[in-house]
């Protein structure tokens, strides 16, 4: 009984290609199987895998098919059906040798002869060289789709729906409303990614997928994600399949980035806060700490300025906590050649104690607030900045009209492909200048702006601080609510470990 296997396959980028169909290879091979007189065909079908890989559902049945060694031929429309990669090729086809078949094509002639198997190498090779081709003019038509302010694939952010159209984002306002308040926790309330996540699920709202609850990491990235401040970055990463279902993710270098503008939901101000929050929060995580330390990643040392760290002494059972400065800490201080600090360290019980102490006697008398207040920075030049910000808003926003005539120029034949290509590149360039120039304003006026009145100073130290037995979660949430840093020194002399610090502490208000 003559058993002949039939192999057909097409991938996804291929399903428009007639000549390449599934149902023309099939059709074609039968009539092939029966002018060989089979008596049984048996019908292996690859619909929508690449031919890059050799682990195809498919490919992998018909390889153990042949393993039985009772077929007695391979029928394949065309070689580059049967493998993209000619080492693939090869390897299939010395096991259908091994097996006793014969392997044979619709579209080709092939002979187990010398000439025969050169033809079909060369074939495969034609056939790499073909996907590579494919593989960059994809990539080209995705840089010239990006260059042109569009978005290169949808990948359904939370607050944002697709326009087909303009192969844009347009804002989907009842989400939106939801990651504006999300912006809004993190920056003005100071609470990390866990309570925000928590707070998502207890008011029910959707996660991004639409599963069952938020997760702490989908919060996180959509903080973080510069697309809610108006900036959706293209081709900053490279894709490279490494298996039928697998593949892996680079960063592509910085300057191949394209960013493309979208409609933001939050300003770039309140986004740049976002990012310093989330910076503070991580190096204030009580996970980090071994022990309850009140003021753990408040501190500074006033004598240098560097912040101090914790560090334990004393027996591993019952260690104490000191804060020291980061200079004697730090191996990159260390093994510097600049002089280390010597500021003594202090007692991480002592200090939290002075300093809860001060800031409820504060509470109690607010008009000694003015005597801890650090110099304050001069709002008129956040004034300035903020005026500097506007201008260059006004014109990134005309670079994008402008980069967008230059578009429809091009879409109406005003203009020709070179003229157009070199002004997208001057337009965008002066884009990215902006940008970079955006960026670094608003980080100094995060750096200004965030700053209480008096008056707000006052309000909040008598509010967190009136209560009774407060907890230490209490304590710690009332700390961060008001005090932006402590600046501390020991300044007492003495050596022995019954004696008391004497330490000089300076408050820097939120």
């Amino acid at each position: 009984m003559s058993i002949v296997a039939v192999y057909a396959r097409v991938s996804t980028a291929e399903q428009a290609e007639t000549g390449y169909s599934l149902a023309t290879q099939l059709e074609a091979c039968r009539k092939r199987a029966v002018m060989l007189g089979a008596n049984h065909v048996e019908e292996f079908v690859d619909d929508g895998y690449s031919g890059e890989f050799i682990d195809r559902p498919a490919m992998v049945q018909l390889r153990s098919r042949l393993a039985t060694h009772q077929l007695s031929a391979v029928i394949v429309y065309d070689p580059d059906r049967l493998a993209r990669n000619l080492a693939h090729q090869l390897i299939i086809t010395e096991e259908i040798e091994q097996a006793g078949a014969q392997l044979v094509f619709v579209s080709v002639t092939f002979e187990q002869s010398p000439e025969g198997k050169l033809f079909y190498s060369i074939r495969g090779a034609i056939s790499v060289y073909e996907k590579e081709k494919i593989k960059e003019r994809s990539l080209r038509g995705k840089r010239g789709k990006a260059a042109q302010g569009k978005i290169i694939a949808n990948a359904k952010p939370f607050g944002y729906n697709f326009n087909k159209e303009i192969s844009n984002y347009e804002i989907n306002e009842m989400e939106a409303q939801i990651v504006r308040l999300m912006y809004s926790w993190m920056v003005e309330e100071k609470i990390g990614t866990a309570s925000i996540c928590k707070r998502l699920n207890e008011m029910g709202v959707p996660s991004p997928r639409l599963k069952k609850t938020w997760i702490v990491s989908a919060v996180y990235r959509l903080l973080t994600n510069p697309l809610y401040k108006g900036t959706h970055v293209a081709m900053r990463y490279r894709y490279q399949k490494t298996g039928l279902n697998k593949r892996i993710r680079t960063s592509r270098p910085e300057e191949d980035w394209i960013n493309v503008p979208v409609p933001a939901i939050v300003t770039p101000v309140v986004w740049q806060n976002a990012q310093k929050q989330l910076k503070e929060n991580k190096s204030l995580a009580k996970r980090n700490l071994k022990r309850e330390q009140l003021l753990s990643g408040l501190v500074y040392c006033a004598k240098c300025g560097q912040k101090m760290t914790i560090t334990y002494a004393g027996y591993s059972s019952h260690p104490k906590s000191y804060y020291v400065c980061m200079s004697q800490r730090s191996n990159a201080k260390v093994y510097s050649d600049k002089e280390r600090c010597d500021a003594r360290r202090i007692p991480t019980e002592i200090l939290d104690q002075k300093v809860y102490e001060h800031l409820y006697q504060l509470s109690v008398q607010p008009r000694l607030i003015k005597q801890y207040l650090v110099t304050r920075p001069n709002p008129a030049k956040s004034d300035n900045l903020t005026i500097a910000l506007e201008r260059l808003n006004d014109n990134h926003e005309r670079l994008i009209k402008q980069r967008e005539m230059v578009v429809r120029w091009y879409r109406q034949q005003m203009i020709d492909e070179i003229e157009t290509e070199h002004q997208l590149k001057e337009i965008n360039d002066r884009l990215n200048d902006i940008e970079s120039n955006q960026r670094r304003i608003s980080e100094q006026i995060a750096r200004v702006v965030p700053c209480l009145s008096q008056a707000e100073i006052i309000k909040l130290v008598t509010e967190y601080f009136a209560l009774n037995n407060p907890t230490f979660e209490e304590k710690r949430a009332a700390v961060l609510a008001v005090v932006k840093q402590v600046f501390a020194e020991r300044i007492d002399t003495t050596k022995a470990k019954a004696s008391r610090p004497e330490i000089d502490i300076s408050l820097k208000f939120s």
